[in-house]
């Protein structure tokens, strides 16, 4: 598979690669000190962008002579990205992220690239769905909010930490239909 430098050199894809290449720094950083959140929150944050500027040249010519446009690079590489930044945090976490919580995203993250993966070879591609981007904001906004429970006193962690676990688990849930819904539309893609 090649991609033309048009597909490359976009905006949407500069972003994506640079929390790529940043995510060993970031993760590093949270590991050393759970107080630095804040960074690793806006880090987790920026995934939402990519997207959002990928599509503003859809309906705006001229942002996608800017470089504000959907590749296929970018199809690919987003996801890969979040998997890799997920898993370092998970990883850095450790004494942060229940274990219970951590495992299960692992686990259903490599089952949706299992699916796409299956689905691909086999001449179907599957768009993300709103319920699986979703999913992934609400279980990085928990693993954040995990982390900024590091910061808080003890009868707030109290309060917290269930709080942000039972979002974690909702969004993992959620992320884990949306790749049984993935699964489905392939199969029946692929009996038409």
């Amino acid at each position: 598979m090649s991609f033309s430098r048009q597909e490359l050199f976009t905006v949407p894809n500069g972003l994506t690669l640079a929390r790529l290449v940043l995510t060993p720094w970031v993760v590093r950083r949270l590991h050393r000190d759970p107080h630095t959140w804040p960074l690793a929150a806006v880090f987790a944050f920026s995934d939402n962008f990519d997207g959002i500027l990928a599509r503003a040249g859809e309906t705006r010519p001229h942002l996608a002579r800017l470089g504000f446009r959907t590749s296929e690079f970018g199809r690919k590489a987003d996801p890969l990205t979040d998997k890799v930044f997920t898993a370092a945090v998970v990883a850095a976490g450790v004494h942060v992220i229940p274990a219970a919580l951590g495992a299960a995203s692992l686990v259903q993250k490599a089952g949706v690239s299992a699916v796409t993966v299956w689905n691909e070879s086999r001449g179907v591609e599957m768009a993300v769905t709103r319920t699986g981007k979703r999913s992934e904001f609400a279980t990085n906004m928990a693993y954040g909010v995990l982390f900024i429970a590091t910061s808080l006193r003890p009868d707030q962690r109290r309060v917290a930490r269930p709080i942000a676990t039972v979002v974690g688990a909702a969004g993992v849930a959620a992320a884990s239909y949306a790749g049984y819904t993935y699964w489905r539309d392939g199969r029946y893609a692929m009996r038409s």
